[in-house]
């Protein structure tokens, strides 16, 4: 069966720029900080996005891209921006290629089609971008009309 390239990229697409204004809004000095020690910290869950895009396009897509090294190179606000420029540019190019999209692709063992990759990273996305919504409101912090279209 063939598919056509997504349309729903463009929406991505802003949708990754709230995610990275997002990375505006925490405080400084709240970076380590989530509500209860065993969950994950702002900073831990900006990195998980960026290295679950990144794994995903190198192991199972096999877009011919690095795997993720987020977690040994990126610390700073600047750099988790980059991150998410970069693996957003890598996105891109796969749900712009109807080939890939229609593609089965091997992952560990189990085969997925690339429309199945990209709404499971669509949703990773949003269902992280949540709970950094979450995060902020329980911190008080105002996040304006990030996310608004």
């Amino acid at each position: 069966m063939s598919y056509p390239p997504l349309d729903i990229t463009p929406i991505w697409a802003r949708h990754n720029e709230s995610l990275i204004a997002l990375v505006d809004r925490i405080p400084d000095d709240q970076m380590n900080w989530s509500p209860k020690p065993e969950l994950w910290n702002f900073r831990g869950t900006l990195l998980h996005i960026a290295d679950a895009r990144d794994l995903w396009m190198a192991h199972t897509v096999k877009d011919g891209g690095d795997p993720s090294t987020v977690w040994q190179t990126v610390r700073s606000k600047d750099e988790i921006r980059a991150a998410y420029a970069r693996t957003w540019e890598r996105l891109e190019r796969f749900l712009s290629n109807p080939d890939l999209l229609a593609a089965t692709h091997d992952n560990d063992g189990g085969m997925v089609t690339g429309h199945w990759i990209a709404f499971h990273l669509l949703e990773h996305d949003i269902h992280h971008r949540a709970g950094i919504f979450q995060y902020l409101a329980l911190l008080g912090v105002d996040t304006g009309d990030v996310g608004t279209p």
